[in-house]
């Protein structure tokens, strides 16, 4: 290969670099500007209007009723409105003022209520490199972390709920997690069991079947996961 060649193939290995560079620091920068929010932390409030008003305060805020709650991680800064819509494909594309973008938003499964159900399903993006609705989950591989950061607390326009996480694991192959519907108390205890069986390290939390439960749910990028088609990251927790 002369060298005119070689001048022209690095040149626009070059471009391709600055290209994506470009994009990566475009869709960066509007990461901060429409997935978090900024709420008042008030553990002593136990008032339905005040929970009422910080709801509609992120509905006006995105311009969009699908604001359902709002997610909390406790110890940190991270806080992120839930969304609803009828089905689980529109949020995987569209933040949480309705664009379109591949970041998506933390949505809560269509087929659960929030205030009432026993058991419910928040799913968002993960990446290795771009800094996702839901990145912030894969610090729970570090039991250090999780020691720190043991609770989530979500706010629904009539209460504030809080839950403890009893397990923390990849799943590749058994996606019955995602049940909603169980035939006996029973039946129900032995789902959630599972979850704690499958733990990658003991919380030391017990169950039973009257716990209502939360799991979160992210595509997994930890390295020991590489070769898997499907690997989903699930943090799972109990309303304490």
């Amino acid at each position: 290969m002369d060298n005119k060649k070689k001048k022209v193939i690095i040149l626009m290995l070059c471009f391709c670099f600055v290209v994506f560079a470009l994009i990566y620091l475009i869709f960066d920068s509007r990461n901060s500007d429409y997935l978090y929010v900024n709420i008042e932390r008030n553990d002593n409030v136990n008032n339905p209007t005040y929970y009422k008003e910080i709801i509609n305060a992120a509905r006006e805020e995105y311009n969009n009723d699908d604001v359902v709650g709002i997610l909390e991680i406790n110890n940190t800064e991270y806080a992120v409105p839930i969304m609803q819509s009828s089905d689980n494909e529109y949020y995987l594309t569209h933040t949480p003022d309705g664009k379109e973008n591949f970041m998506g938003s933390i949505y809560l499964d269509y087929r659960v209520d929030i205030d009432s159900s026993k058991k419910l399903l928040i799913y968002g993006h993960n990446s290795s490199n771009i800094d996702m609705p839901f990145k912030i989950l894969e610090e729970f591989y570090d039991k250090d972390y999780y020691d720190n950061h043991k609770y989530v607390e979500i706010t629904t326009s009539n209460t504030k709920k809080k839950y403890e996480i009893f397990s923390v694991y990849v799943e590749t192959s058994d996606f019955s997690y995602m049940n909603i519907n169980f035939e006996s108390d029973d039946e129900y205890l032995s789902h959630i069991e599972k979850f704690k069986s499958k733990s990658m390290y003991d919380t030391g939390v017990e169950l039973s079947e009257d716990d209502e439960i939360l799991i979160l749910q992210t595509c997994s990028e930890h390295p020991d996961y590489r070769n898997y088609q499907k690997k989903y990251l699930l943090i799972i927790l109990r309303r304490v």
